[in-house]
């Protein structure tokens, strides 16, 4: 690894990259019983309840470096508390209906890829940044697919496959390093 590439970095675009490869399997898990746009209602009231969670947090911790306006505090506290309601019915329901509760992590997880992709690109680069979470979406990909995780069929990766993924990696450890 390059001494000019920091680590933190590197590390939030690998887990990026991990992040996007399990999102589509998790929220196919939702879609055959919730539907389209029930999945779609579903990672947004999550994503969006979440998000006004952290908000909150930051905010009361002093991060934002500027005060929320009583008003707007109180707003958000107030969505906050219905997201949290409708979070609770959502997965209640899913329960009853089978899913795993893991299904219900696409917003998280895609406020967690908002965020570190625009770290890592605010700190490697668009190139190295989008180098690196690509690398890191297609391997983390191919072994969701090889062991058949998150209810996904098997598809086991061939020698071909491997030597694939290898030159891809070699590929992206290049281009990050020059």
């Amino acid at each position: 690894m390059s001494p000019s590439i920091p680590l933190l970095p590197l590390l939030v675009a690998v887990a990026t990259g991990l992040m996007i490869a399990l999102l589509g399997p998790i929220n196919a898990l939702l879609q055959p019983k919730a539907g389209t746009w029930g999945l779609s209602t579903v990672v947004h009231v999550v994503g969006l309840t979440v998000s006004v969670l952290g908000l909150l947090l930051i905010q009361r911790n002093g991060f934002l470096g500027w005060p929320l306006e009583p008003s707007l505090r109180g707003g958000l506290l107030a969505g906050a508390a219905l997201g949290l309601l409708a979070c609770a019915f959502l997965f209640y329901r899913g329960l009853q209906q089978g899913l795993p509760w893991y299904s219900y992590l696409g917003g998280v997880i895609g406020l967690l890829v908002v965020l570190g992709t625009v770290f890592s690109i605010q700190r490697l680069g668009v190139a190295n940044a989008m180098t690196i979470i690509l690398a890191s979406q297609i391997a983390t990909a191919a072994v969701v697919g090889h062991l058949g995780l998150l209810g996904q069929a098997a598809n086991p990766v061939s020698a071909l496959k491997l030597v694939g993924l290898g030159v891809m990696v070699a590929g992206a450890v290049v281009a990050v390093r020059n």
